[in-house]
């Protein structure tokens, strides 16, 4: 997995952990099933189909959230972080 990210899973929901700045710690799910229970904004990586599809939400900044532009690549790298993290599970 990629240093720097912390993930784990408890009762069908995950969490993400960032651990250099920015950081900050959301929920994460997958499917798009798990997408429509999910209250409030979402940064969906589409993956290879709907039930691929990784969703982050519920974000706790520690430091300040990024630019637009920053945060789309922080969200890029959380979901290729959870790739990795999930690919070591199977």
């Amino acid at each position: 997995m990629k240093t720097g990210w912390t993930i784990a899973t408890t009762a069908g929901t995950g969490r993400i952990q960032h651990h250099h700045p920015p950081r900050f710690t959301a929920g994460w799910t997958s499917g798009e099933a798990d997408r429509a229970r999910i209250q409030g904004p979402c940064w969906t990586s589409p993956g290879s189909g709907p039930d691929d599809a990784l969703h982050l939400f519920g974000w706790t900044w520690i430091d300040p959230r990024p630019a637009p532009a920053a945060f789309e690549c922080l969200m890029e790298q959380a979901a290729a972080a959870l790739d990795d993290w999930i690919a070591e599970r199977l």
